[in-house]
């Protein structure tokens, strides 16, 4: 135990330092939102990489394998779907000197759409900010038995919170590269540890059966499930505004591109290492609660140092996501909803502290790591993926179809969500096409003259 405090002292001091040093490389708005736009294609892996490995990639998704096997790994698995387009819009995100993803709607489809996008992102990306707050005070508490699991989410949170102030973009990003690194060593120390403890493959198939290797799908996990996974989930890693962040951070689209493609080659097998690690958990502590697992099977199986070094890859997980998370919130809220275009970077540090604050609040009421994001991402890609997408595509539609498109879109799969009925939160995305593809029809009868659209 001695040695979890003394690293994760250690990381927590190291993480608020590089923090307090880019305050002297972050005094414009560029350097501060998009990190003067220069990433190279190691930062872009790393950071778009750490981002997507947070705490739903990395406690949650081993919970959801104790829970109910391989299937588990579609939680990361799906962005691979979404990934693989988002190169097609490298061109055109660059193509604009914005700051937001708002701000790109903005110059598709005018004011109104920007400012009702700002909101909805808004509101949406708090909850997932908060997310991977709790996950950490999950992770500590765990550890630290005998504190509040809300002494942890403050602590952790006023730590990300910080550094995130103080250096901006240009800190999250070469944190998130340091970050990436941590997590892919933790991932694969633990797996191979629980793998011997558990007796190996054989060992661990005896242990849960084989239901618990079914894949693509299983009894628990089926193919509609599968589906309406990759349409909520697998959307927001195509048109997410923290994927677009980091296309607009890096210096060129080859940059980008190459980034993008390096994380797809890294997510697919930390995707099924991470399952895996939750079913040893599974065949090691039955009858756990199950996003406990991964932080139960480091607490039991690894042996000093490197429990250790698990527990603090762990922590770069959910905090290399918080921060990117929240530092797309803060920038969103100033630029888009606020309107704030100033070039000194003070007033876009004094909204991140107060994002970061709002963040530790939610985290403290929010309940289990998946369903917190599955709500946000929920009321992204309800309101937000048609409009998105058409523009992206070259095929923007007019702007009062756009507005139409995002609240129709956007109630309608928030409602879903609430009353848990995915097939209301999947009619969500089916209307939102056909107003969108009822306009393209209006247009392309007014070009041919049969009537005329004001």
């Amino acid at each position: 135990m001695s040695i979890t405090v003394a690293l994760i002292v250690i990381f927590f001091l190291a993480v608020i330092g590089i923090g307090i040093a880019g305050i002297f490389r972050t005094s414009t708005a560029s350097q501060y939102l998009v990190a003067g736009r220069k990433t190279g294609i190691s930062s872009t892996w790393g950071s778009l990489t750490a981002t997507i490995v947070g705490g739903s990639s990395t406690m949650g998704m081993a919970g959801l394998s104790y829970a109910r096997g391989l299937t588990g790994a579609w939680w990361l698995l799906v962005g691979v779907f979404g990934l693989i387009f988002l190169p097609l819009f490298v061109n055109r995100i660059k193509s604009r000197p914005v700051y937001t993803l708002p701000e790109l709607l903005g110059s598709w489809y005018g004011m109104g759409v920007r400012k009702l996008s700002s909101i909805l992102i808004a509101a949406a990306w708090l909850g997932i900010v908060a997310a991977q707050i709790n996950a950490s005070g999950q992770l500590l508490s765990i550890f630290f038995s005998g504190t509040s699991i809300k002494t942890w989410i403050i602590l952790s949170g006023l730590v990300f919170t910080a550094y995130t102030v103080a250096g901006g973009q240009v800190s999250v990003i070469k944190t998130d590269l340091l970050q990436m690194i941590l997590i892919i060593g933790g991932i694969v120390t633990a797996f191979i540890f629980a793998l011997f403890k558990a007796g190996g493959i054989v060992g661990i198939r005896e242990a849960v059966g084989p239901v618990f290797f079914s894949f693509p799908v299983s009894e628990a996990f089926p193919l509609k499930d599968l589906v309406f996974m990759i349409l909520i989930v697998g959307t927001t890693y195509m048109i997410g505004p923290d994927m677009i962040s980091r296309v607009f951070c890096s210096k060129n689209e080859k940059t980008a591109k190459k980034g993008i493609i390096i994380t797809i080659i890294t997510i697919i097998p930390l995707a099924f290492l991470i399952s895996g690690i939750g079913i040893e958990a599974r065949a090691l502590f039955p009858g756990q609660q199950s996003e406990g697992a991964f932080p139960l099977l480091i607490r039991h199986v690894l042996p000093g140092f490197f429990g250790a070094l698990t527990v603090v890859a762990l922590l770069s997980a959910f905090l290399s996501s918080a921060d990117t998370t929240l530092l797309t919130l803060s920038a969103i809220v100033s630029v888009d909803v606020i309107g704030i275009r100033e070039e000194k970077s003070i007033k876009y540090r004094i909204l991140t502290a107060v994002a970061g604050i709002l963040c530790i609040l939610v985290s403290l009421f929010s309940g289990g790591i998946i369903q917190s994001l599955l709500l946000g991402y929920t009321i992204f890609t309800g309101g937000l993926a048609v409009p998105l997408i058409f523009a992206l595509a070259g095929r923007p539609i007019r702007p009062v179809a756009a507005f139409l498109s995002i609240i129709a879109g956007g109630t309608i799969a928030l409602t879903g969500k609430l009353l848990h009925s995915d097939t209301l939160v999947l009619s969500a995305l089916g209307i939102s096409l056909l107003i969108a593809l009822v306009d393209v029809a209006i247009r392309k009868r007014s070009a041919k003259g049969e009537f005329k659209v004001e």
